[in-house]
């Protein structure tokens, strides 16, 4: 793998924990700023906040669809990895799959990262 696909691949992947911290703080600002409106038992519910949770779920949306594509290829990568045996890839796999995002840093660190650059003209 080139050295590039590497960083890119490393930026995909701490992208993920950076937008679940954004989520959680816009989340956490979308209700501070809304609690006087939603207190104020006017009987109106305020529209702007509706549209402050649509944006905020159409990023956790986008960010899910980042999340399991780079999973996606994490688990072919696991799977077609030449180094480990197959308990070691069904190990990665399963933990690829039910950890999440922590699993995808694990596995990039522990796995990819540490993967020598393949000169195709040097093989031939």
């Amino acid at each position: 793998m080139k050295k590039s696909t590497k960083i890119w691949l490393g930026i995909l992947t701490s992208l993920s924990i950076l937008f679940f911290i954004i989520y959680l703080v816009g989340i956490f600002i979308i209700f501070i700023n809304h609690i006087p409106e939603l207190e104020s038992g006017t009987g109106k519910f305020p529209l702007i906040f509706f549209k402050s949770i649509i944006g905020i779920f159409s990023f956790l949306f986008l960010s899910l669809i980042l999340k399991m594509g780079l999973m996606i290829y994490y688990v072919i990568h696991a799977s077609n990895n030449a180094n480990n045996d197959s308990s070691k890839k069904i190990m990665w796999i399963l933990i690829l799959v039910f950890v999440g995002f922590i699993g995808n840093i694990v596995y990039y660190f522990l796995e990819i990262l540490p993967l020598k650059e393949i000169n195709l003209e040097q093989k031939l």
